[in-house]
């Protein structure tokens, strides 16, 4: 058993955080014991406490000595074999103040946006000095470290954020909205670089081809208030259902016909995505991150370009007018989730890291592309 310890110093909840608390989860289930240290204001903070797993309040702010003592002091005090960082502010605090602890825990930070890196020094710092492994949610952010930050390669890994196939199975999953026979939806937080405006101006050019289509967007977020004035400024409060937060996603998707995903930063491999091709429903996606690791463009389903509409719509049409391509592309997509992505997979992973770095052992993944490698026995 490891005692594994996750920091977070966002107070935001979205698909970062979902994964931290996932993946603890997870490797409690699996025997070992996990902290989390966030804010106490957090919401990942709230979901530890409610799951179960000891959430440790504490605020990261790296102008503050006092607060990298406290790491090195909470580190020795619960006897911590993993610190695995995710925001900047705690991989600063968490990454310097566990080097300074007696207990030498192995430092891991997970990068899970696309967002470009500065070619700082202190980005050097931040991922080649402080943490032993670093973690990329998707190859291309991976390939990106490498390529122009000129990060030391061998150290950075991408096991992107593994989706659980029980949970979205179209064989036991029931529609939950009755959103009629051409149902075009998105799921995601509602921020602004997620596309939602991209998503609702193609809608007149989806509903000029398919009069009956209806339009859903699940999620809560930053952008609520200024989504809904987009609805009503153009007209769409009879045809687009904002549902906000939902739990019942599998059911929610299971009611859609095609799923789009029109993000233009800040993307690994969304979960909607994953999850929409677990359950068999065509996607399209704007090409950015690593979306196209999994949305294969006329392969496993559609690759638009970002921030646009036309092209958004021209896709979804083709996919509501042609149901057998759409089950085609979302059949192979469904394929490929089941083969590399599922969330007990990435668990595999992670602990196959875990013991690779403790044994002192090269972490090993192919040469050709980057990717890990299946867990090894020896």
């Amino acid at each position: 058993m490891l005692t594994i310890l996750h920091t977070e110093s966002s107070d935001g909840w979205g698909g970062q955080e979902i994964r931290i608390l996932r993946e603890s989860l997870g490797m409690a289930r699996r025997g070992h014991r996990v902290l989390i240290a966030a804010a106490p204001e957090a919401s990942l903070y709230d979901r530890a406490k409610a799951s179960g797993l000891t959430a440790i309040p504490f605020r990261f702010n790296k102008r503050n000595p006092v607060d990298y003592y406290r790491l090195s002091v909470l580190v020795n005090r619960e006897r911590v074999d993993i610190v695995n960082t995710h925001s900047s502010g705690d991989s600063w605090v968490a990454g310097v103040g566990a080097k300074f602890a007696r207990r030498a825990p192995l430092i891991i930070r997970t990068r899970h946006l696309s967002t470009p890196i500065s070619r700082s020094f202190l980005s050097r710092i931040l991922y080649d000095s402080l943490p032993d492994v670093v973690l990329t949610t998707g190859e291309e952010i991976r390939r990106r470290m490498i390529a122009v930050n000129r990060f030391r390669g061998e150290r950075i890994l991408s096991v992107p954020t593994g989706v659980d196939v029980e949970r979205f199975d179209p064989e036991k999953v029931k529609p939950s909205l009755a959103a009629g026979s051409a149902a075009v939806g998105m799921v995601s937080v509602l921020r602004s670089w997620k596309g939602h405006e991209h998503f609702l101006r193609a809608v007149p050019g989806i509903r000029q081809e398919v009069p009956l289509a209806t339009f859903v967007i699940v999620g809560d977020g930053p952008q609520r208030d200024n989504i809904r004035n987009l609805v009503a400024d153009l007209g769409l409060q009879d045809r687009v259902l904002l549902l906000g937060h939902r739990e019942d996603i599998p059911e929610v998707i299971a009611s859609l016909d095609v799923l789009v995903h029109p993000s233009y930063a800040n993307e690994g491999v969304p979960q909607s995505v994953l999850q929409a091709l677990l359950m068999g429903k065509p996607v399209v996606a704007a090409d950015v991150g690593g979306i196209g690791e999994v949305v294969r463009d006329g392969e496993t389903g559609y690759l638009i370009p970002p921030k646009d509409p036309s092209a958004l719509a021209a896709k979804v049409v083709a996919l509501l007018r042609n149901r057998e391509l759409g089950k085609r592309l979302a059949d192979r997509g469904r394929t490929l989730v089941l083969r590399e992505y599922s969330f007990e997979s990435m668990l595999d992973r992670i602990e196959d890291l875990y013991r690779r770095l403790r044994e002192g052992r090269d972490i090993a993944r192919p040469a050709a592309d980057g990717r890990w490698e299946k867990p090894g026995r020896g």
